[in-house]
């Protein structure tokens, strides 16, 4: 099934985003999978730097509810942007920024078994 939600109505600037409130009807729903999607209403859609923190912590809290954030989109009026189709959901997968301390942990300790 595919439900669309609306999580969060930001200003004309900028938006907090708070991941209980992100994932509160993704885990009611119990859903396995998200894309992320907002607007930047001028037309650019680069993400800024604060995008991509944004996927890259809501991506380990995913992980941490077994819920895959498959993409986040950047709408525009004209155009679009993907982290998916442009490899940045790869390169925010790979980062440790928001691993939890116990994760990286478990890592370490999995990296040491296999190297035995």
């Amino acid at each position: 099934m595919l439900f669309i939600e609306l999580v969060v109505i930001g200003g004309v600037y900028s938006v907090t985003i708070k991941p209980a409130e992100t994932f509160r009807v993704a885990v009611w729903k119990n859903a396995v999978s998200v894309v992320l999607v907002h607007n930047h209403p001028g037309g650019a859609v680069r993400p800024s730097e604060e995008d991509k923190d944004v996927t890259d912590h809501l991506i380990q809290v995913g992980r941490i509810l077994n819920i895959n954030v498959v993409d986040h989109l950047i709408i525009a009026p004209e155009t679009f942007f993907s982290f998916e189709i442009n490899g940045l959901m790869e390169e925010l997968r790979k980062s440790m920024k928001y691993v939890p301390p116990y994760e990286i942990a478990e890592r370490i300790r999995e990296a040491a078994e296999e190297a035995k």
